[in-house]
């Protein structure tokens, strides 16, 4: 199965009415390529990636090195996530997952063979986490039998792993997978956990519907500190060069260097090409995935 990067198709997609019988929300993917990442951003380029499933659900990409992406995808289940795998220079798509359960949030284990998702048991309302270690993803080990609610998640080596714990107040833990033991961090914290290139989790904390920080945790000392103030309005970031941040706000792109700038700047807006309600953030190699919900 192929897609294409022609954003003509962006424009079809949207007059579709999507299924009724889908749960889930219908979500478009984009790839923007730049020529330029500092602080001029020159766009060569964007991509439309999801017309292999231009009605469904696309989301949640995860760069796997440089040309593969993991993804949450209805496109082999209506109304149930799958994990697959992009793969941006063939243009070829692979069904990772086929549990019976819906699969979501998909990563590559630190150890780079095979990944990891959070499922959505059969009662609908048990969050678990999981580990595929074959290389055929169709079996798999559940990971802290003591943890039923997990939402999101974020690898910080081979034993620790952040977790985004349900219910409100919304929990940032640290979980040992050797020993099975999770300890809390902070509360109220939004669902975007990424690392950065010193090891630090970034991570957002709410303080009420118009302010949150983008804050730092660090595992060997055990304390956070904060970053910047996150756009209002927005809950994803994605890390890109030298430890720079990127956020969108509707269809526009914002970008923030904590050791140039106390503010974010402007540096895009992709309304030009259908792209708005910008959500999640995948950034590897001068390429940026976003993924824009359906109006």
């Amino acid at each position: 199965m192929t897609f294409t990067s022609y954003i003509s198709l962006l424009f079809l997609a949207t007059v579709l009415v999507q299924s009724a019988f889908a749960q889930l929300p219908a979500t478009d993917l984009f790839m923007v390529h730049f020529s330029n990442v500092d602080t001029q951003f020159s766009l060569k380029k964007v991509s439309y990636l999801s017309a292999f499933n231009p009605l469904g659900y696309n989301n949640q990409p995860k760069f796997i090195g440089l040309n593969e992406l993991y993804l949450s995808s209805d496109t082999y289940s209506l109304g149930k996530s799958e994990v697959i795998k992009l793969d941006l220079f063939s243009e070829t798509l692979e069904r990772m997952t086929m549990s019976k359960e819906s699969d979501f949030s998909p990563s590559p284990l630190p150890n780079g063979d095979g990944l990891s998702t959070v499922r959505i048991e059969q009662d609908g309302v048990t969050q678990t986490l999981w580990a595929y270690n074959d290389q055929s993803f169709t079996t798999g080990a559940r990971l802290f039998e003591n943890i039923s609610t997990i939402g999101y998640y974020n690898w910080l080596s081979d034993v620790y792993i952040a977790m985004f714990l349900l219910p409100d107040p919304f929990t940032l833990y640290i979980g040992n997978i050797n020993t099975g033991i999770s300890k809390p961090i902070i509360e109220n914290i939004g669902r975007c956990l990424k690392q950065d290139d010193n090891g630090k989790l970034l991570f957002t904390h709410v303080i009420n519907e118009e302010l949150r920080y983008i804050k730092s945790y660090d595992l060997e000392s055990d304390k956070t500190e904060v970053i910047c103030q996150a756009l209002v309005g927005s809950e994803d970031f994605e890390i890109i060069n030298n430890g720079a941040l990127i956020m969108a706000n509707n269809s526009k792109l914002y970008y923030f260097d904590p050791a140039v700038s106390s503010s974010w700047t402007e540096v895009l807006d992709l309304s030009e090409f259908g792209i708005s309600d910008i959500s999640r953030l995948a950034y590897s190699g001068g390429r940026l995935v976003l993924v824009s919900n359906k109006q």
